[in-house]
């Protein structure tokens, strides 16, 4: 891979006029995935398209709260879901490798970055962007560039240093959610979450909710198993020499305990 540390497929301006954002509350990763395909400068589909070929879910209002907590674990969609979708939107035109970056990879991220976008790849982070800055959601974002200022992104047009990426890639797969918008789901039936999956069981969803209820419990949040994994996934025109490299690349190594 070249020694790159510095590479952009598009410019601030031209990220800022062509890249698209995402027109619903749970389809950033079909917006992410249309601005890698328009970076590859291959056919685009509809956004509809986008969000169908991805499997798209959507969250649930006015339901219990174990299918609340439940639909909120899935909402949008997973860099899996990306990958596949890739392949029935953009056909033989395109090829895509999810990396993972948790539990922390020892890896030069400005330069492995770099190595990819400067042989024509795109890439796309999938970001628990509530360790970030306190969102509401993981998001899926189209890297365009990456340099000593950090990792630019589109959706919204950011640069990302790389200790606040890093925040969002090193997660675990968990969400929280707020305790009221818990709390406010009828019926309560804090009972059946933990009968979710043994995940579920795991973080003791059914024991957090009901002493939110009880009142023994101020938490300010509810933490349940999210189905993202958080890392960056890489695209490359199919039959390119990126994509042959690609292929062979092997998985990041962890880091070191204590590192």
């Amino acid at each position: 891979m070249a020694d790159a540390r510095e590479f952009f497929t598009w410019s601030h301006q031209e990220a800022r006029r062509m890249a698209m954002s995402q027109t619903g509350a749970s389809n950033c990763g079909a917006t992410a995935l249309l601005n890698v395909l328009a970076a590859l400068k291959v056919r685009i589909p509809s956004i509809g398209d986008a969000e169908r070929a991805v499997h798209t879910n959507s969250r649930k209002r006015n339901v219990s709260v174990s299918e609340y907590l439940a639909a909120r674990s899935v909402a949008g969609t997973t860099a899996e879901d990306i990958v596949a979708g890739c392949s029935t939107v953009a056909g033989e035109d395109v090829r895509s490798r999810f990396f993972s970056f948790y539990p922390p990879r020892e890896v030069d991220l400005q330069r492995w970055l770099a190595g990819w976008l400067s042989q024509g790849c795109s890439a796309m982070a999938t970001l628990n962007t509530q360790r970030m800055y306190g969102a509401d959601y993981w998001h899926h974002q189209m890297i365009y560039g990456v340099s000593d200022a950090g990792v630019s992104v589109t959706n919204g047009i950011d640069d990302l240093s790389f200790d606040k990426i890093r925040l969002g890639l090193e997660s675990p797969s968990t969400l929280q959610i707020h305790a009221p918008d818990a709390l406010d789901c009828s019926p309560f039936d804090a009972e059946a979450c933990d009968g979710l999956g043994e995940a579920w069981a795991a973080h003791g969803v059914t024991k957090q909710l009901l002493e939110l209820q009880s009142g023994k419990s101020k938490a300010e949040y509810v933490y349940i198993p999210a189905a993202y994994n958080a890392g960056i996934t890489i695209f490359a025109r199919a039959g390119s020499a990126a994509w042959e490299e690609l292929q062979r690349a092997p998985e990041l190594p962890l880091l070191p305990e204590g590192s």
